[in-house]
């Protein structure tokens, strides 16, 4: 059965995010303008597309459920390796903002001085993107389907097709303005739902209590043995990772107006973002806890949070509730088909074809976000894992690909771009390898042997050089 209710407030918040895509459209002349705002984002519009973007399904919907069933284990896993990326990206922004580029792919290009490394780069980068969006759209859809009734089938077209429409007409104009609405909104709503549940069931001490009593692996770091202190130390290296490497973070770090813009965004940013970890945090325990207080089990924990907001909170919070998670899901969900367009025009387009105008990159870019965005919104109709499942897989792939090699390159300049580009190859190869495998080789988890494969290549393939180049005769 539709709920009425909940369906108009999800009507309602679509068509104000495609008035400010239309209102977009008219404010985005240039290239430019739709790849990095003009390169004139101001600090405060860049801080909160910045947290916008930060949350997504995955924060949403995923951890939350994730957390209501595993407990505090993933948030020694998953958060402090995020808000760890957050405090380290704030010390080589610069470096980034220094050289003017575009995206991650020109960076590497720039380090390694090879322009065939933005193709190669652009590929990995593409790759990430669309699995992402993939997740966003996925969340959004159960979420949506589970509170109004309508079928997930049908739900998930339709949220596509608005997100495609209004990142299509006005780009990073359009995905900023509507970031600072959605990130102020998510901020606000899904920290009063904290409070409420906090106080409904006792005060936070008791709501602990009630969840290690559940189970008292729920409190322990380590989850009680589910992990062990190399799988959590994996899991930190690579969504540490993926704060470096993700290519919307770099696009907006180009698009700030100046490098004080720069650290700005990223300091402020970082300090919301590690308050909403704890946000985030405290609603996976209260979920766990009061659904199990209901007597309600959930097998997929995908469902866990929207089934909570169904059979559980009172229909006013939970619509507010709702309104904060759309805001987080569908505020990633612009950026990263705007980061797919950008991405396939920019890194890929553009290398078989530099001699074209800046209008017609920008039409690819328009076509780009399209096609890729159906391909997707396809794929989310029937799903090929979790949320959480998901999200752990292209946290692997731009860790293990990118993070090392491109970090180290644009530090110490005097490396071979053969050795960069080896590095990154065989790093994610091993890393997603192993991933899609098992998750581990030997007893290694994806991630560490894919980050260490990176290191040696680096250093062994550092070593060949020098030594070739100290052997080769001069004419």
């Amino acid at each position: 059965m539709v709920n009425q209710t909940y369906l108009a407030a999800f009507v309602l918040y679509l068509l104000i995010v495609l008035a400010i895509g239309a209102w977009g459209y008219l404010k985005t002349n240039t290239k430019d303008d739709f790849w990095v705002y003009g390169r004139n984002l101001g600090k405060w519009l860049a801080t909160w597309s910045l947290v916008a973007n930060f949350f997504s399904a995955v924060a949403a919907i995923g951890v939350i459920g994730e957390f209501s069933k595993t407990g505090y284990a993933i948030m020694v896993g998953v958060n402090f390796g995020l808000a760890l990326g957050m405090s380290g990206l704030y010390f080589v922004s610069h470096k980034i903002r220094e050289l003017n580029k575009v995206t991650l792919s020109d960076i590497v290009a720039n380090v390694t001085g090879r322009q065939y490394a933005r193709p190669v780069t652009g590929l990995l980068l593409l790759s990430n993107a669309w699995v992402y969006l993939v997740i966003q759209l996925v969340g959004a859809s159960v979420l949506v389907t589970e509170i109004t009734g309508v079928p997930y089938e049908y739900m998930v077209w339709v949220i596509g097709l608005v997100f495609i429409v209004y990142t299509v007409l006005g780009g990073l104009v359009s995905v900023a303005w509507t970031d600072l609405l959605q990130g102020t909104v998510m901020v606000a709503l899904m920290t009063i739902a904290v409070v409420y549940l906090v106080t409904d069931l006792g005060g936070l001490t008791a709501m602990n209590q009630q969840f290690a009593a559940i189970d008292p692996s729920n409190v322990t770091p380590l989850g009680g043995g589910s992990y062990t202190l190399i799988t959590i130390v994996s899991s930190i290296v690579a969504f540490f990772g993926t704060i470096f490497t993700g290519q919307n973070v770099i696009i907006r770090i180009n698009a700030t107006k100046d490098i004080e813009t720069t650290k700005f965004h990223i300091a402020a940013g970082g300090v919301i973002i590690a308050m909403f970890l704890v946000v985030t945090s405290l609603l996976g325990a209260e979920t766990g806890v009061a659904l199990h207080n209901a007597g309600i089990s959930v097998s997929n924990t995908d469902r866990a949070f929207p089934v909570l907001i169904m059979r559980v909170l009172p229909t006013t919070l939970g619509t507010i509730v709702i309104l904060g998670i759309m805001s987080a899901i569908l505020s990633t969900t612009d950026t990263r088909l705007h980061s797919i367009g950008v991405t396939l025009t920019r890194d890929i387009y553009d290398y078989f074809n530099p001699d074209t105008s800046d209008a017609h990159q920008l039409k690819i870019s328009r076509a780009a976000t399209i096609g890729f965005g159906l391909l997707a919104t396809a794929i989310s109709a029937s799903p090929p894992g979790s949320i959480f499942d998901l999200y752990d897989f292209r946290a692997v792939l731009l860790t293990t690909g990118l993070l090392v090699p491109v970090y180290v390159a644009l530090y110490w300049r005097g490396i071979d771009g053969r050795v960069i580009l080896s590095s990154m190859v065989l790093g994610a190869v091993f890393g997603i390898g192993t991933k899609l495998t098992g998750g581990t080789l030997l007893g290694v988890p994806a991630t560490i042997l894919g980050v260490g494969i990176a290191v040696l290549v680096l250093l062994a393939g550092q070593v060949v050089i020098g030594q070739s180049s100290r052997t080769t005769p001069v004419n």
